[in-house]
This record gives C-alpha cells, structure tokens and sequence, in this order.
C-alpha cells in the first residue's frame, strides 16, 4: 500500500496559526484588560477619596471616623510654575516626551533591578501614578506583578489618549496622596505650611515633591533632617534639570524647612484628637494611602473613660493654675492668648499619658489644652527636660552596682569642677542643707546635692547606660549636672521608661491598635504579643518602688493623694529650673500616668510652682475617679532575693537582734540579698556625745559637717563646701562613711 507523503508546509502552517491565535488572544485581552473590562479614564475628573476607616476604643466603641482631608481642586495656573516643576523633576522627567510610559526609564530600571539581584527601583510615569489613584482595587500599589503592571500600563495610556499633558498634571497634582490623610497639592500645602497651594514657597514645593515617596517618613514634625534632605535633593535635581537657576537652589537649600506645629488636619470635634492622630499615623505606615480606600474597623487601645477623665481634669487643673486660685499661689502675671500663634501657644499647656505598663497599651493621651487651636502633639512630640523626674534611674544604677538604700549620704554644700574649668554647686529645691541623709530620704525627699554625689559615687558610666535601655533616645552625657534630670525626654517616652519600675523590670513598646477588621468582620491584621525589652533586675526594680512608695506617702508626691485615690501608688515630682516645666510620674501595677504642665516656650509657670503641687494633683484626680467604681489594684507582690533588715539610721548598717541604734531606735530597709548591710550592735552614746548631737541636730548638721573639705561658701548657703572631683575617693564623694556589706570588700 502506497504511504502518502507528508507536507513539508504543514508544520509552518500550524505554528503560524498558533502564534496568530496568541496574538489575537493577547491582543483582545490587552483592549479588555484581561477580559475583565478596562476601568474607564473617565471617571477620573469626579474622582473623591472615601472609604473612611472607624476607630472604636478597647471596648468596641465608636472614637472617630478617619476621613481624609477633602480640598478643593485648583487649577493649574493658579499654581507658582516651580510647584509643578518640582513634582515632574523627581517624578517624572520626560513627562511632556512620552505617551504614558517612559520606555527610557523601564530600560534603565530593568538593568539597575537586575545588577541589584532585586526590585529596588521602579519607572512610574505620572500617569501611571494617577491609574493607581484612580483604580486603587484594580491596580493596588503594594502588589508588584507582571499582570498589574501591564494593566497599570494599559490604562496609562487610556488616560494619556484621552486627556492632555496640562490636564493629567492638573489632575495629578489634586489627587496625588500627601500624607496625613491630604490628598492634592492644595490639601497637603495646608497640611504643613497652613496656607493655600498658590502662596508655596521653591523650598516648601520641593518637600513637598520629595515627600511622595513616604510622606509618613518623610514627615518634617517627625523626622526634620531626613525631610530636609528629602528637600534638597529635589532641588538639585531641577538645577540639573535647568527648571531653576544655580543661585535659586543654592539660596533655597541655604533656608529652614519651617511647616507649621499644627497639621491641618480633620478631627478637631472628634474624641481623643490627639490620640485619633496617633492612631492615623501607625495605620498610614502600615497602609499607606490604602488606609482610606477600605472600610476598616480599627480596635485601639483607648480607655474612653480613663481619656475623658484625663482631659476634665488637667483643663481642670491648668484654670486653676491660671486663675491663681491654686493651692495658694499668686496670679501669673501674663494674658492668656485665645489663638495659638504659629510655633506653639502662648497659654499654659498641659499633657498626659496613660499606659498599661505589661503590655505598652496607650490607654488616655491628651497631647495639649485644645486641639483645635493647637494641633501639636505634646504628649509624643514636646521634649522637655525631666528634672527631678529623671533621679529614679540614678538611684536604680547605684542600687544595682551595690549601694544600699540606708547609705548615708551627706547634704551639705558641694562644688564640682565643669569640663569648660567652671565650677558647679547645685542647691537643693528649697535651698536648705539636711546634715546627712540616708539615700532612701535623698529620694523620697528629691534633694539635689545628695543625688548628685550619689551619681558620682556610683559611676557617671552606670547612669547613662540605665537610661538608654530604659528607653531614653536622647543620651544622658556623663556628667554630675546630668542627675538633677537636664536631658529631655517627651511624656510618652517618660510613661514607657518608668514602666519597668511598675512591671519588675521590663520596659514594653507602647501600642494603638489590637486588630483591625474588613467590611465582613473578618480580622485583618492582629497587634503580636506585647513586645517587651528586659531593662532592670526585678529587684532593683521593685526596691525603687519602694522608695517611690514613700516619697508619695511622705515626700514630694503627696498631692497624688489629695483627690481620695487610696489605691497603692509609687511616683515621682519633676520641677525644672525656675519652675519652667512640672511633672508627675505615678503608677500602681495596672497603670503607669504622666502629668505635664508648661509653656511651648519655656518660661516660669509661676511663684512657687513645682510638679507636687501642680501635676501631682491632676493624677490623684484621675486615678480616684478611674478607681470610684472597680477593686483597687493589688499591691505590688516582693520578688525573692529581696530581704529586710532592721537599720541604724545613723550609720546605715544592721542592728544586731537585741540591739538598740545610736539614735534610740532602728528603721526597717530592703537590701539585694548579695548586697545587704553588716550588721552592728552599737554602744549607747555617753552623755557628751548626746549634748553635741542634740546641738548639732539644732543647726542641721552631722558629724560629716566637721570633716568637709576647705573652700569659700557661696552666699546664702552656709558654712564649707566640699570639692568633688574625678580624683574624690567613694567616701569623701558620699561625703559619710560607705555601709559595709556582708562578703564585700568595702570602700574603694
């Protein structure tokens, strides 16, 4: 049987109608965007944000909406011709030469992408940007596919087809994401610098060009350097570009990148506005711009209740101040201003913080006295110096490298030689000298001179490290002025640090958000487990709440009791120098609270202020209410290693069981079990011995007052001061003998 020969042609024949039947189907799927329909271009003039997210408090209910801010569309003539330069100069630089993509650029990317082993840069044209704002679901920013950049492509030039090149500038600049829930130019021009688009300035049009990348990050209130940069770089490239002079950029970079402290920004008639803005900036560097194009349920953290009591009762308290009505102070002599000028307000401010000390929750934050006057963020962004609020930590550094809370300590008048060749004496509070004091007293009671001799005695080194794993991002320098709380620190960072005294030595990261929910209730997103840092022994944690126990119960705390919260309570007063910031730090082990009051440009409150008197109150008024209806919080439970011992007051060490101290009587102290006092049985003083105590007593000193180093005394102080130096050995720098310890060597 004759076999039929096979055609030579037929294999060509099929396969051109295999790559034909691909090209159509490819061809179709590119007209139809996938046989899903292509978004239509169209829609782009009517386009508004929307979608605004809910945030409701740790007990489901409603805070605020986050709308975005909804500005109104302006032309772009109406515009300085460098705004839309600055945009097209680090966006998009032959804007005016391609057709919606830039083929140039792609090539360019694609190597670079290549040589980096990685997608590190993209080639997004302006239209191609305005496709994504326009079809965020079709064409979601943070999914990087072969498929969505074709169609993000496709319907680039839908929209360069269908409009002009001014058009899609125009639309791109009132639509363009800017942060803080901004959209367009003229919104984001608000946003930081408080006036209209048309009135931008070279510089503040160049930050705002370079800030599209991350506004979050790029945020000048947060990170003004980085910003700053950010800025000049935008204005290098257009010098290249020739879209401005040399002498233009050069006289624009030479200038400060100044917004304004007040985003403008919705929200102002919402609850908790201060803490809503911190909520919208946690979810705008998870989401970005996607933030307010889903309904979201955010859960926060918030304690309505705990908040609103915050809020009535520092405004409570600031009147008061203002009024002169306040436990007896006189008037302040200033006016209070009813608008806040640009850079801060001219009236007493205040702020404070409250946060689950376990697991970091921010549960109250008032960031200042109106947030629709004064949008600043005082509670997360004021840095004001501590003062004595600070000393805690100098105490936790001695306590842990062996010092014991029933050292004495002397408190008399000392000089101490600066790195610039002056000389230093610090003064206590109210300017009197105590003789010898045991270190626990130089806490309760926040005397100055004692304190610093501590921090001398104890090592500078020791200081400064407790205070930057307790989460300080300012460093403590290493120098004796250090410990009077120089450094500043904000609100929030001062709850957190003092967080570890609350929850036996371990400092949490602070927290808005637990979860967050879709339109279907279906979790989203989930807060991990509270991410703590282990920052103190829990036992030098537990015996500096011991003392912060008593410096409330008998020391300079004591107004954190005057509103009835008898619940129990550790804290700490802060008063800065000339009494130009007051502080309170209180905590039990459910909740640690921060109270600030002063002025955003630091001056005196007024006579006689100090943080016992002004902020301590305003947290004993929070607390008792927050408490009226619930069981107090348990007490603080003593961890093992920690024991007691009965103390002579007088020389800090032991008394024997049977024993009587020198002075008649002993007083109970915690010790480290590795660091506690060698015991004594004292021998009763004589007759001699009692008379010139008794007169010693009489004019406030001690048997350490004859032993002080010689020197001039400065006026008003009285009697000799000591000089301490790098040279000064332990015993002459604590200014009394140190307190043995059981199986340690003692002294130097």
């Amino acid at each position: 049987m004759r076999r039929r020969k096979r055609s030579k042609d037929r294999p060509l024949l099929l396969g051109a109608i295999v790559v034909l039947t691909l090209t159509l189907g490819a061809w179709s799927a590119w007209r139809t965007c996938a046989f899903q329909g292509c978004p239509d271009p169209g829609e782009l003039g009517a386009y508004q944000p929307g979608g605004a997210p809910v945030l409701l408090d740790r007990h489901g209910e409603e805070i605020a909406w986050l709308h975005p801010l909804e500005a109104r569309v302006v032309p772009l003539d109406s515009l300085p011709e460098y705004v839309p330069a600055a945009f097209l100069a680090v966006e998009d630089r032959r804007f005016f030469r391609h057709g919606g993509v830039d083929w140039w650029r792609v090539l360019g990317a694609a190597g670079r992408n290549l040589a980096a082993g990685g997608v590190r840069e993209g080639a997004s044209t302006l239209s191609m940007q305005l496709a994504r704002t326009l079809f965020p679901e079709r064409l979601p920013g943070v999914q990087r596919t072969v498929s969505r950049k074709l169609l993000e492509v496709r319907v680039a030039m839908d929209i360069e087809s269908r409009y002009g090149k001014d058009e899609i500038l125009e639309l791109y600049l009132n639509h363009v994401y800017m942060g803080g829930g901004a959209y367009g130019v003229e919104a984001g021009s608000r946003h930081y610098f408080d006036r209209p688009a048309s009135e931008l300035t070279l510089e503040e049009a160049a930050f705002l060009a370079g800030s599209l990348r991350a506004p979050a990050h790029f945020d000048p209130r947060i990170d003004p350097e980085g910003a700053r940069q950010r800025r000049d770089l935008v204005l290098s490239l257009m010098e290249d570009q020739g879209l401005i002079e040399a002498e233009e950029a050069l006289a624009a970079r030479d200038r400060a990148l100044t917004v304004s402290p007040d985003p403008a920004s919705p929200g102002s008639d919402t609850r908790a506005p201060y803490f809503v803005g911190m909520v919208r900036s946690f979810l705008e560097e998870e989401f970005g711009e996607a933030l307010y194009r889903s309904q979201m349920r955010v859960h926060t953290t918030l304690d309505s209740h705990l908040q609103a009591l915050a809020e009535t009762s520092l405004s409570a308290q600031l009147e008061a101040v203002e009024g002169g009505v306040h436990g007896g102070f006189a008037a302040p002599t200033y006016r209070v201003a009813s608008v806040a000028e640009p850079g801060g307000s001219e009236y007493l401010q205040g702020a404070v913080v409250f946060l689950d000390p376990e697991t970091g929750a921010v549960l109250a934050l008032v960031g200042g006295r109106d947030f629709g006057s004064s949008r600043f963020n005082r509670a997360l962004l004021a840095r004001r110096q501590m003062g004595s609020a600070f000393k805690p930590f100098v105490f936790a550094s001695a306590l842990a490298s062996g010092h014991v809370a029933s050292q004495p300590l002397a408190d008399r008048p000392i000089t101490v030689p600066t790195v610039e060749g002056a000389n230093w004496s610090p003064r206590n509070y109210d300017g009197e000298f105590r003789g010898t004091v045991a270190m626990r007293q130089a806490l309760v009671e926040s005397l100055n001179v004692p304190t610093v001799r501590l921090a001398m005695a104890a090592g500078l080194e020791g200081m400064s490290r407790i205070a930057e794993i307790a989460g300080f991002s300012e460093p403590v320098p290493q120098v004796p002025a250090a410990a009077l709380g120089t450094g500043s620190a904000s609100p929030l960072e001062l709850a957190v640090a003092y967080s570890a005294f609350s929850a036996g030595g371990f400092r949490p990261t602070p927290r808005v958000v637990t979860r967050i929910e879709d339109a279907g209730g279906e979790v989203t997103y989930r807060a991990g487990a509270p991410s703590v840092t282990e920052v103190l022994d829990p036992r030098v944690a537990y015996l500096v709440t011991d003392i912060l126990e008593d410096a409330v119960r008998l020391g300079t705390g004591v107004g954190a009791r005057a509103a009835g919260y008898r619940g129990p309570v550790a804290g700490k007063t802060g008063t800065t120098q000339e009494a130009h910031d007051v502080w309170f730090v209180g905590f039990n082990p459910e909740v640690v609270g921060v109270v600030w009051m002063g002025f955003d440009r630091p001056r005196p409150i007024l006579s006689g202020a100090s943080g016992g008197r002004l902020a301590a109150p305003v947290w004993g008024a929070i607390m008792a209410e927050a408490y009226r209806d619930r069981d107090q919080a348990p007490a603080w439970v003593r961890p093992g290693g920690v024991v007691e011992r009965s103390v002579d007051p007088e020389t800090g060490r032991v008394v024997e069981d049977g024993c009587r101290s020198l002075s008649n009587g002993s007083v109970r102290e915690l010790f480290l079990e590795e660091f506690v006092a060698v015991s004594e049985c004292p021998e009763s003083p004589g007759l001699r011995e009692r008379v010139v105590g008794f007169f010693r007593g009489l004019r406030g000193g001690s048997d350490a007052d004859d032993s002080a180093a010689s020197g001039s005394s400065p006026e008003g102080q009285g009697g000799p001061f000591d000089v301490l130096g790098p040279g000064s050995s332990t015993e002459h720098l604590l200014g009394a003998p140190r307190v043995p310890l059981v199986g340690t060597v003692s002294g130097e």
